[in-house]
């Protein structure tokens, strides 16, 4: 589907005038965002050094659901445009979807006010981000803040082909330097997959497992599906002997259900601390059955709907 450009929207800046340092119109709407799209596709080195482009905003301290609507048909509309990302993914901030066009990477970023469209060269925009993971300032020491927030990307979902791999990726994982920083590391990562998981795979889940080094036979197993949009954590008690008031304190943690042998919890989409009250109870499980650090830990098995290759930049804690 090829949307029509609108007649409103700026095409790139003269070299030699002094439009070439004045921010661009917004382009706001599905049609002006899959125009804009476009261009920087087609010509991306006519608007190398402009100022990203809102395309999707969104009032000030808007809620998940909010943003969520806002985006969801924008970033419809510039993926029919420019067919299925390079990369999926999302920072703290929202989406970080990437289209690689050869040398240059069109940009589908959040803001503050909203989500933004933008073309960089490639080398350029990986060796930025590749800097501030790198800089020391994530997940180091437990009295400064954890850094989370700041990583270019959270999450990236690669579905193309092997052949057509990014060259220019960072995908290590940083781990938490503290209960606190690893609770907010998680309610981070969940948010944003609750808001931005119904935008860009629509009808999909993703999930991990996590594995305690001083629990080993039991694992938790974290997933956030779309039917009802809710998170849910589980946790394997099907070897666990029952001592006196064993339920009751796993009820006290804050496990909702068993079946099986499986303790369950789960936390709707109209929560506001849906993803906050989960990473609280991942940490406090782990930290029930005798974990000590964050490092002790280790996750596996991240997929969105076993299809693609998952990075979780953002998760706190090593992954095998």
């Amino acid at each position: 589907m090829v949307i029509g450009k609108s007649p409103s929207l700026p095409g790139p800046a003269s070299p030699t005038g002094p439009a070439e340092t004045a921010r661009p119109a917004d382009a706001t709407g599905p049609a002006d965002a899959a125009a804009r799209a476009r261009s920087l596709h087609a010509r991306p080195d006519a608007y190398l050094g402009l100022p990203a482009v809102l395309v999707a905003p969104y009032a000030p301290g808007s809620g998940r659901a909010a943003r969520r609507e806002a985006l969801r048909p924008v970033y419809a509309a510039v993926a029919a445009e420019l067919g299925e990302p390079t990369l999926y993914g999302a920072s703290a901030a929202g989406p970080s979807v990437r289209w690689h066009t050869g040398a240059h990477v069109v940009l589908l970023a959040g803001g503050p006010q909203g989500a933004t469209l933008s073309v960089h060269t490639a080398s350029d925009l990986y060796g930025r981000e590749y800097s501030a993971v790198e800089s020391g300032s994530i997940g180091w020491r437990a009295e400064d803040p954890h850094g989370f927030d700041t990583l270019p990307y959270l999450w990236l979902l690669h579905r193309g082909p092997e052949r057509g791999w990014p060259a220019f990726r960072w995908d290590g994982h940083h781990t938490a330097a503290s209960w606190e920083h690893l609770e907010s590391a998680l309610a981070l990562l969940l948010d944003s997959w609750m808001e931005q998981l119904p935008v860009q795979v629509p009808g999909e889940w993703a999930s991990f497992v996590v594995g305690c080094a001083r629990d080993w036979p039991r694992h938790l197993r974290v997933g956030c599906g779309q039917d009802g949009g809710q998170l849910s954590l589980m946790v394997d008690h099907r070897t666990t002997a029952e001592e006196p008031g064993f339920e009751d304190s796993m009820r006290e943690r804050g496990w909702q259900v068993r079946e099986r042998g499986w303790w369950r919890a789960e936390f709707a989409d109209e929560d506001p601390e849906a993803a906050r009250s989960a990473a609280r109870l991942l940490v406090a499980d782990v930290r029930a059955r005798g974990s000590v650090r964050p490092d002790e830990l280790v996750a596996w098995e991240l997929t969105v709907n076993d299809r693609g290759r998952l990075w979780l930049p953002g998760i706190g804690m090593p992954v095998n």
